[in-house]
């Protein structure tokens, strides 16, 4: 997208001051990706950005290390609770910590904090959304061949809480886990009373961070009073991605509504792209501020929207700048 020249000064400060993807899919994985760990590399050292890696299927922190300690890229690893690393599953989540360290030898002080997401595709709220399917077919894009499906049998959905919405005993212990490593806690796809749950327990377990992601993709639909009391901790940041209104025609005005009801201090403006036919990183970046910019200017001071897209991402990562090597 061509920007105008307000647009293009915003962007130019946010390169200067890094700009910070906390939610981006890199492959290979189920279904095709844009991207691998060395194609993402290179496309972020150009602008020395910030981004958190995801797959719904596998741990990206050894990728996420390799990357800052071979290729200069300042990534940042994560877990997804999904079948694929055993579902709630708090052994997933050290074991992904345990592969996080830039230094092969020892871990140390300046090894990022890595990110655990809730389950994505095998949460209930999604299959219930997809009619009990699991990856969007959507998310294929266009080209290439087509990938075998790998789960054409029923997959039983990772649960949180039961049936009368207590916290089973496996959240507990990945909450745990969370605490104890320093990680991140994203929230993932589960529902809105789910999610409020969640983050209402997870403060109480001391985690440091918590990313509420995407909050109006449809099976999370959260409201903005809802949004509000979330972010009435300073621990918990509202993660707004431009593929909830390229995948699922979310408006815009909403992410913008929301916004201005929530403040912008604790929000984050991320892409959660990497679909073949999403556009190339940092692209997509720049779309979402050309297209924000004006839906924000009546209350939102471009300093805000700045940040939303550079500092208040590396506050909500733990970081304090680039990883680069």
């Amino acid at each position: 997208m061509k920007l105008d020249q307000r647009a293009e000064r915003l962007w130019s400060t946010i390169v200067e001051r890094g700009l910070v993807d906390s939610h981006f899919h890199v492959g290979p994985e189920v279904v095709p990706r844009k991207y691998d760990v060395l194609t993402l590399a290179e496309a972020a050292r150009e602008i020395q950005a910030t981004i958190v890696l995801k797959c719904h299927t596998w741990p990206t922190t050894p990728v996420a290390s390799l990357a800052r300690l071979e290729m200069n890229a300042s990534f940042i690893g994560s877990v997804v609770l999904n079948r694929g690393v055993g579902g709630m599953n708090p052994h997933a989540v050290l074991a992904a910590v345990s592969a996080n360290h830039t230094n092969l030898q020892v871990s140390s002080r300046t090894d990022p904090p890595a990110v655990v997401w809730m389950p994505t595709v095998h949460a209930s709220a999604h299959m219930k959304y997809h009619n009990g399917g699991t990856f969007d077919a959507r998310w294929s894009g266009c080209g290439g061949e087509e990938f075998e499906a790998l789960e054409d049998e029923a997959v039983d959905p990772v649960e949180a809480f039961d049936s009368q919405g207590e916290p089973l005993p496996e959240l507990l212990l990945v909450l745990n886990a969370i605490a104890k490593t320093g990680s991140t806690l994203a929230t993932g796809h589960l529902d809105a009373e789910e999610t409020m749950k969640l983050v209402a327990l997870a403060l109480e377990s001391d985690i440091e961070r918590i990313i509420v992601t995407h909050p109006h993709y449809p099976c999370t639909d959260l409201n903005d009073e809802q949004l509000k009391q979330l972010a009435s901790s300073p621990r918990v940041w509202l993660e707004h991605c431009l593929a909830i209104h390229t995948l699922e025609n979310v408006p815009l005005e909403r992410f913008a509504k929301s916004i201005k009801a929530t403040g912008p201090e604790q929000v984050l403006l991320a892409s959660d792209f990497g679909q073949v036919h999403s556009e190339s990183f940092p692209d997509g970046n720049r779309t979402l501020l050309a297209r924000m910019i004006p839906l924000l200017e009546d209350q939102i001071s471009d300093e805000q929207i700045i940040d939303m897209f550079t500092i208040n991402g590396r506050k909500a990562l733990g970081i304090s700048g680039s990883l680069a090597q």
